[in-house]
């Protein structure tokens, strides 16, 4: 099944009230999709809803053909979510945190995108130490490898990127890239670097007030890409038309 992702009339939010609405969305093998949109868009509430840390109000999500509201664990199994820095348990070392997450989903902590992840992130020093005492850039590195490990089919990471110092950054892209090039996966990473999206991404959506406000496709990520500062100026725009509005 080439589709990793498929969200029909979504609708979700908190103690009953609606923060994201009527969201038809879907990633195919190979998709990365730049998740945009301002602080208050809907951003991470759309994240919670298709991880199912929140439940549905209305709609569906089905991850690599599985039912997220019929068989949880199941389409749970199938996701990497590489959670906010701040989320993690402070308690446990960046290694128990990795072997918790593999012994959820099923796999070896040790079964990677590569083998030498942890050097080429320069974690390896710190895999041992309490969470607690790590930096938040060291944080984020934890819960982009957890998030890899076993390589579930859609990977997602919710502004985890942000917090990287450049190396780290380009090689979570690179490998990222590998993935999504190989046709056995999908990403969704949800970021405020618009800047960074016409170079990594073959997608991306802007939020607003809980809706896709707008979608660019990669023959129009490509164009964008072509002229500095081009795709910025798109996404200012349509914040400004849907601020107008």
């Amino acid at each position: 099944m080439a589709e990793v992702l498929s969200i029909e009339e979504l609708s979700a939010g908190y103690r009953g009230r609606i923060v994201v609405r009527g969201i038809d969305l879907s990633l195919r093998r190979g998709d990365i999709l730049g998740l945009l949109g301002a602080n208050g868009s809907g951003k991470s509430t759309l994240i919670r809803a298709i991880t199912g840390q929140i439940p549905l109000i209305g709609g569906s999500v089905a991850i690599d053909g599985i039912d997220l509201a019929a068989a949880p664990e199941r389409a749970k199994a199938l996701f990497g979510l590489a959670i906010e820095p701040h989320e993690l348990p402070a308690s446990l070392s960046g290694r128990q945190y990795i072997e918790l997450v593999a012994s959820i989903r099923g796999c070896a902590p040790d079964e990677l995108p590569t083998g030498d992840l942890l050097e080429r992130l320069e974690l390896g020093r710190w895999i041992d130490r309490p969470i607690a005492e790590y930096s938040l850039g060291t944080r984020a590195k934890a819960a982009i490898v957890a998030a890899l490990v076993g390589r579930p089919p859609l990977l997602i990471f919710d502004e985890t990127l942000n917090g990287l110092d450049p190396v780290a950054a380009w090689e979570v892209k690179r490998v990222i890239t590998a993935l999504c090039a190989s046709g056995r996966h999908a990403a969704i990473i949800s970021t405020h670097v618009v800047e960074a999206v016409p170079v990594l991404c073959n997608r991306a959506v802007l939020m607003a007030e809980g809706n896709l406000s707008r979608s660019w496709d990669a023959a129009q990520l490509a164009e964008a890409g072509r002229v500095p500062g081009a795709f910025e100026e798109s996404v200012m725009r349509a914040l400004r038309i849907r601020a107008a509005a």
